[in-house]
C-alpha cells in the first residue's frame, strides 16, 4: 500500500479571504466619497458666501458714493453678471435716546442666494457719514 499523502497548498489567498478584503476596501472607498462629496459642498458654499460678501460690499461702496441716502429699505438684484443673487437694503438713521445724529446713517445690506433648498444670506452693517 502506498503513502497517502494530502497537498496542502499554501501559497495564495482563501475565497473568503479576497472576499473580506474586498468588502474592508469597498467600506473604505464609500467613507473617502462621502468625505470627498462633503468638502465639494463645503467649497461651493465658501465660494458663493464669499462672492455674496463682496457683492455686499460693492452695494456699501456705491452708497458711499452717494452723496444723499434716504432712509427706507430698498431691494433689487444684481443683473446678468450675478444671477442668483439678490440684494436689501435698509438705512436708518441713528438716534442716541429721542435726539436723531445729523449726518450719520445705519446702514445694513443683505446679500442673498439659494443653495440647493435653503435660502442662504450675508449681512453686512455699517455707518455712513453725509
Amino acid at each position: 500500500m502506498g503513502i497517502l499523502r494530502k497537498n496542502k497548498r499554501t501559497n495564495g489567498f482563501t475565497l473568503l479571504e479576497v472576499m473580506i478584503a474586498v468588502g474592508i476596501l469597498a467600506i473604505g472607498l464609500v467613507v473617502l466619497l462621502q468625505a470627498h462629496v462633503m468638502n465639494l459642498k463645503m467649497i461651493t458654499h465658501s465660494q458663493l458666501s464669499t462672492r455674496a460678501m463682496l457683492l455686499a460690499e460693492k452695494r456699501i461702496a456705491e452708497l458711499e458714493a452717494k452723496k444723499m441716502r434716504i432712509p427706507g429699505e430698498r431691494k433689487g438684484d444684481f443683473g446678468e453678471g450675478h444671477p442668483g443673487f439678490l440684494w436689501k437694503e435698509l438705512i436708518t438713521p441713528v438716534r442716541i435716546g429721542n435726539k436723531v445724529l445729523s449726518g450719520l446713517s445705519r446702514v445694513e445690506v443683505v446679500v442673498s442666494w439659494e443653495e440647493g433648498s435653503r435660502e442662504e444670506d450675508v449681512r453686512l452693517v455699517t455707518y455712513l457719514v453725509r
